[in-house]
């Protein structure tokens, strides 16, 4: 198998340098096994009662699977990562918007899933943690704080994702296998050990607290993985085919993300109750509940992580015309640093306004890619689309992500018995197809020389075989 020799953040991965199916699939399986998603999906659970919980779990990964999968066709066949893929389908200005966007929300996860990592371990062994209660108080002074863990899990995990996709498969592979051995305990152990004590039936429960709208519930499913499902380029563009990208997708949605969320449904109907550790805490000293959360935690904060450092690498170089031209590694380890001082200031505590954000603006973007790849441009060849990516910008995309943006707008503050995420999809299937066909900037699934910016052999940059090296781009 061909190891990665460089993270290519600003040129297609050519196929000699492709790593196939079960390095992208384990990052993406350890990355999808993320302990938080067991909470929201006990939260689903609380806001909806079975069997309705279980049917918002089931529908929101399946729709991050046809999403998801969409967009990593397209990202395998033409080797682009997630921000060269806005850069070909909204121009070279026209692209800032959505990477900054999709990048800053993505190291936003990063911050929060190494500070959820720490609260978890302050609630069991630590002093007063913000959401999982009072610890044992076995780790004493600073050392039973929430902000010195916070700080400490988001280097620890933040450097396998400076080291690359290698560092990242290789924690993947035994994050996945750990995990899933601690999952079946943890099911076991809801069904037999915690049913027995409250009776509790996994397939019909009540509303715990206060009530959610299936939309809502729903929103919180896909909102566990919208904005690096998003950016599903940066992983799968490293199989040689897209149907290895469509298996890695399928093994990250519905598979290894349903499963953690439906763990927390299964414990919330049966408990009747909203539960951190999921009765758990005591068994064997928190010790396998514990190992679990640290080995899905970290998985999850490398994988946002190397997202983010791909999208800010991608963005600085091109914004700056080549002044700024640290490397791909410089770059992730400043986004590592800056979100480890995030979370060690306890600034994102709350997760479910944090969904319902990425369940309105993430589509936002990948409607747009969707429509551009699968509806506008499914019949260009890379070194178009590179030609297109020189274009100042490509305004039917960007009208069709302000449209969506008001529709989703619209629909979360009016029709609340809707899922938002159905504003960008309406943008970006279908205003921005329509307003190119209306304007000229494409014809028959191909972008017209209007669309491009130009003829192919005119300052084509970034053709496949004639791919330009930036430096700084190989590490």
């Amino acid at each position: 198998m061909t190891e990665a020799k460089e993270e290519y953040t600003d040129r297609p991965v050519p196929e000699q340098a492709r790593l196939g199916f079960l390095k992208p699939a384990l990052v993406w399986a350890g990355f999808a096994h993320a302990y938080i998603c067991i909470f929201i999906g006990s939260q689903i659970m609380g806001g909806l009662g079975a069997p309705l919980g279980y049917v918002a779990i089931v529908g929101g990964q399946v729709f991050l699977f046809a999403y998801s999968g969409l967009i990593a066709h397209r990202g395998a066949k033409l080797g682009l990562n997630f921000s060269m893929m806005c850069k070909a389908a909204f121009g070279k200005h026209g692209y800032v918007v959505p990477v900054i966007l999709i990048s800053g929300l993505v190291a936003g996860w990063f911050v929060f899933q190494a500070w959820l990592a720490a609260d978890l371990t302050v609630g069991l062994y630590g002093g007063k943690s913000f959401n999982a209660g009072h610890g044992s108080g076995v780790l004493p002074g600073i050392l039973g704080t929430t902000s010195f863990w916070a700080g400490l899990w988001a280097i620890v995990f933040g450097l396998f994702a400076v080291y690359g996709m290698n560092a990242m498969a290789s924690l993947g592979k035994f994050a996945v296998f750990a995990v899933a051995a601690l999952e079946v305990w943890m099911i076991y152990s809801i069904l037999v050990v915690v049913a027995t004590h409250t009776g509790g039936n996994p397939l019909v429960s009540p509303v715990v607290g206060k009530h959610w709208t299936f939309a809502l519930g729903f929103t919180a499913s896909v909102g566990t993985f919208i904005v690096s499902s998003t950016m599903t380029g940066d992983f799968v563009r490293w199989t040689k085919s897209p149907k290895q990208a469509w298996a890695v997708t399928g093994v990250a949605f519905p598979v290894c993300n349903m499963i953690t969320l439906l763990i927390g449904g299964i414990y919330t109907a049966v408990a009747g109750h909203l539960d951190f550790f999921f009765g758990l805490a005591a068994v064997a000293f928190g010790i396998p509940i514990m190992v679990m959360q640290w080995l899905s935690n970290g998985s999850v904060c490398d994988g946002c992580l190397y997202n983010a450092g791909q999208g800010f690498r991608n963005l600085t170089y091109y914004v700056s015309k080549g002044k700024i031209n640290f490397s791909w590694r410089k770059v992730t380890m400043i986004i590592m640093f800056v979100g480890a001082a995030v979370a060690v200031s306890n600034l994102i505590t709350n997760i479910v306004p944090w969904l319902n954000t990425l369940g309105v603006l993430v589509p936002l973007v990948g409607g747009v890619l969707i429509g551009h790849y699968w509806i506008v441009a499914r019949k260009n060849n890379i070194n178009e689309h590179m030609l297109a990516a020189d274009k100042k910008f490509n305004i039917p995309a960007l009208i069709g992500l302000g449209v969506g943006l008001a529709i989703a707008i619209v629909i979360q503050f009016t029709y609340s018995d809707l899922p938002a995420v159905i504003g960008g999809l309406i943008g970006g299937i279908g205003v921005y197809p329509l307003i190119a066909k209306i304007t000229g900037y494409y014809k028959n699934a191909r972008l017209t020389e209007k669309g491009l910016g130009g003829k192919i052999g005119y300052g084509t940059a970034g053709a496949m075989d004639n791919a330009p090296t930036f430096p700084g781009a190989g590490v």
